[in-house]
């Protein structure tokens, strides 16, 4: 529980925000504030969502969008001191805005642009508010990210509707009747746009209705209202989950996230039941297998190091191949280490020849990382860089890096997880500026 936040994290902006469970529900001025501009926010995305009918438009907004989510969390935010780390995500997601206004991003494309934006910046705004489990990357990335995607907006998905009722309320209670006046005309206003929507779909429905109320609709027929209104009525959900996000995720309590992370962890160390040597047999039969392998399939694996190809194979052939070999050892490699750190019986690192079986099997993945790139890099001197090569090219970097880091954290004991995503991280938005 060392690596977790402590206590001297908690800002006025997380004591601004009432926690006791059972008091009456007081939203904080920020939060009343929020409401304001979450719903015009939440209207820009549905053009995100739905793209204009003039795609040249859709690049624009989508960055009026980025900037203006960036920037009113960042005030919502500001009392709390940001880390470096929340400045990196940042500038991964300036990078990636920048890409995509230059008319760059080759590599990715604008979907996979859009996705990985949005990544970035649910990521941005959990460093930002304080609320991965540990404080900063590592290990538990992958349940923050599911915090940060599902759980928090989800969880705080009707806060909004909340926070503005409250507000409604205490204004009532001020102002008396002046409220329930404008009450009664926000009321009226609204009942009159979907009387007016209720009448056109009838109208479109029936000819007979149409031809009696018809003429009456078309005169009050208003274009603008064609395309506001779905758009309306789509960005209330839409504004719902970003203010569940942004706004939500400050009423997490730090303590509570420590605590699960902590209770994750304990039930680990409850997995360590499988015998040391059980695993060092099994780590040693990896070992001969992939030994027995490099042996036999020698000319096939580093071929490409003397542009020499296996007979039957064309270049393309062989680096798809080796490829998608890589991607299978590596998830099976990786997947078996982690199995033997976290449910064997003794700890690895006090046992020499475990160590070793370990370090032979990382060896070896090394060994496949490089032979695969090898292939890679073949098949790009014959016939160039394309976007789908590079994205190859980045993944065998990126497992090659994660290997190296594992082989390294196996000896020295240091954490090495949080800069293998920051390697990972980082480069995959620079990866957006070719």
């Amino acid at each position: 529980m060392d690596n977790f936040v402590n206590d001297s994290t908690k800002t006025a902006q997380d004591i601004d925000v009432p926690r006791l469970y059972g008091n009456p529900f007081v939203p904080s001025a920020a939060e009343k504030i929020a409401v304001i501009f979450s719903y015009p926010l939440a209207y820009l995305y549905t053009y995100i969502l739905i793209p204009p009918v003039n795609r040249d438009n859709w690049y624009p907004v989508t960055a009026a969008f980025i900037i203006l989510f960036c920037a009113l969390s960042e005030t919502f935010y500001h009392r709390r001191k940001a880390t470096a780390e929340s400045y990196a995500w940042l500038g991964c997601i300036a990078v990636i805005l920048v890409s995509m206004l230059a008319g760059l991003n080759r590599v990715w494309g604008d979907s996979l642009a859009v996705f990985f934006i949005h990544g970035y910046a649910v990521y941005w705004i959990l460093n930002r508010s304080g609320r991965l489990i540990e404080g900063r990357s590592g290990p538990f990335t992958p349940v923050d990210m599911m915090n940060g995607f599902i759980v928090f907006p989800f969880k705080n998905f009707f806060l909004r509707i909340k926070v503005l009722w409250s507000a409604l309320k205490s204004r009532e209670r001020k102002n008396g009747e002046k409220t329930s006046r404008a009450g009664t005309v926000a009321a009226i206003a609204g009942g009159l746009i979907l009387l007016y929507i209720a009448g056109a779909l009838l109208a479109a429905a029936d000819d007979t209705f149409d031809r009696l109320v018809g003429d009456i609709l078309r005169l009050l027929d208003i274009d603008f209202l064609k395309t506001f209104i779905p758009r309306f009525l789509l960005s209330l959900p839409v504004g719902a989950y970003l203010y569940g996000l942004v706004i939500g995720t400050n009423r997490e309590d730090v303590h509570e996230l420590e605590e699960r992370g902590g209770i994750t962890l304990n039930r680990l160390e409850t997995l360590k039941k499988v015998p040391a040597k059980a695993w060092m047999v099994i780590l040693g039969g990896f070992s001969l297998l992939y030994l027995l392998f490099f042996v036999i399939q020698g000319s096939y694996l580093f071929g490409a190091f003397t542009r020499t190809l296996p007979e039957g194979f064309t270049v393309a052939q062989y680096a798809r191949q080796g490829f998608f070999e890589l991607c299978q050892i590596m998830g099976i490699n990786f997947l078996l280490f982690w199995l033997v750190m976290k449910s064997s019986n003794i700890d690895i690192r006090s046992n020499r020849f475990a160590m070793i079986m370990c370090s032979v099997l990382l060896a070896e993945s090394l060994l496949f990382s490089v032979t695969a790139f090898s292939k890679l890099m073949l098949y790009i001197s014959c016939f160039g860089f394309t976007p789908r090569r590079l994205q190859s090219t980045w993944l065998i970097c990126v497992l090659f890096a994660g290997t190296a880091l594992a082989l390294y954290s196996l000896w020295t004991r240091k954490r090495t997880f949080r800069i293998w995503i920051y390697i990972s991280g980082i480069s995959l938005a620079l990866m957006h500026l070719y």
